[in-house]
C-alpha cells in the first residue's frame, strides 16, 4: 500500500466540461499511481488535520486546494481552501492517508516537491507549504515565497 498516490483525471472529463456539463468524475476515469519526486506532498500531520474537519463539519467530500496566485510581500502566495467540489480536468490529486490534496495545473509549477503540513504556533493554526524547492526566499508569516524559476509561459 502507498503513503501517497497522485491521482489524474483523464481525458473524457476534459471532453464533458467543454459541453458544460457539471459531474462528478466516475472512478473509473482516475488513475492512481505512485508518487514522484516532482508531486505535493500531504503530510501526515496535514492528513490528520483534513480527516479531523470532516469530521467535525460532518462533511465526508472535504477535500483541501491548494493554489498560488500573484502577489504578497514576496511576489507569490499560497491560497488554501477547504472544497467538497470535484477536481477541475486540469487538477492534479495528491492523497495521504485517504485525504485528498487538489493543486491546479499551473500551481503546480510552483509547488513540485514541496510539502503541505499543519502548524501550530502561539498565533495561528493553519495548512501551510513547507520544503518548498522552487522558493528563492519566503518571507516570516510563511504565506508568501519569491520563485526560483519562473516558468516563461507562466499566467501568473
Amino acid at each position: 500500500m502507498l503513503a501517497h498516490t497522485r491521482v489524474f483525471v483523464g481525458a473524457a472529463v476534459r471532453s464533458s466540461l467543454k459541453m458544460k456539463m457539471k459531474f462528478a468524475v466516475p472512478l473509473s476515469q482516475v488513475r492512481f499511481v505512485s508518487a514522484a519526486a516532482d508531486d505535493v506532498i500531504l503530510t501526515d500531520r496535514g492528513a490528520d488535520q483534513l480527516e479531523m474537519l470532516k469530521q467535525k463539519f460532518k462533511k465526508e467530500n472535504l477535500k483541501l486546494r491548494l493554489s498560488v496566485e500573484g502577489g504578497g510581500c514576496s511576489g507569490f502566495q499560497y491560497k488554501f481552501k477547504t472544497t467538497e467540489e470535484e477536481p477541475e480536468p486540469d487538477d492534479l490529486v495528491f492523497e495521504n492517508k485517504g485525504q485528498r490534496l487538489i493543486v491546479d495545473e499551473v500551481s503546480l509549477d510552483f509547488v513540485k516537491g514541496a510539502k503541505v503540513d499543519f502548524t501550530e504556533d502561539l498565533i495561528r493554526r493553519s495548512f501551510e507549504v513547507v520544503d518548498n524547492p522552487n522558493a528563492e526566499a519566503g518571507c516570516g508569516c510563511g504565506a508568501s515565497f519569491a520563485a526560483k524559476n519562473l516558468p516563461d509561459d507562466s499566467p501568473l
